[in-house]
């Protein structure tokens, strides 16, 4: 039974692509390259104060759903976009090919868990994409460095 079961999130190295050091961070926790779920996608993610996600969306069957830890924000879905702003303990459900975004409106670090029920894919997701092609990997512990 491998190690990477069990960890720490804060243990998990956070991500940013290049350019996007200041916005977010991003710490896959679990998919196939990490602990060999073949079904599911948990993703730690870190939006800045002041700081904002691009409208994108993942293509069906790929449906996201937030759960807020810390901070508030406001998110936006649709075309045109619905926005609704955000607070620790409340979920967003996102179907796939639902364009969506996120403004952190508080004045410090807001905090989701980010959750796919599938295994990711290139072209689903262009943060999990850039990590990929920076690491050759989804995930990484700080320890394996």
């Amino acid at each position: 039974m491998s190690s990477k079961l069990v960890f720490r999130a804060k243990d998990v190295m956070p991500f940013s692509p290049p350019g996007a050091e200041a916005a977010f961070e991003s710490r896959l926790l679990v998919d196939e390259t990490g602990v060999g779920s073949r079904a599911l996608a948990v993703n730690h993610f870190t939006l800045k104060a002041g700081h904002s996600t691009e409208p994108g969306a993942h293509p069906p069957p790929y449906d996201e759903i937030y759960y807020v830890l810390r901070g508030r924000a406001r998110v936006s879905l649709g075309d045109p976009p619905e926005q609704h702003e955000l607070a620790p303990d409340m979920v967003v459900f996102i179907p796939g090919g639902t364009r969506h975004a996120l403004l952190n409106t508080g004045d410090e670090d807001f905090e989701i868990i980010t959750m796919m029920p599938h295994q990711m894919k290139a072209g689903i997701n262009g943060v999990y994409d850039a990590r990929l092609r920076a690491w050759g990997t989804g995930f990484r512990l700080k320890e394996l460095l």
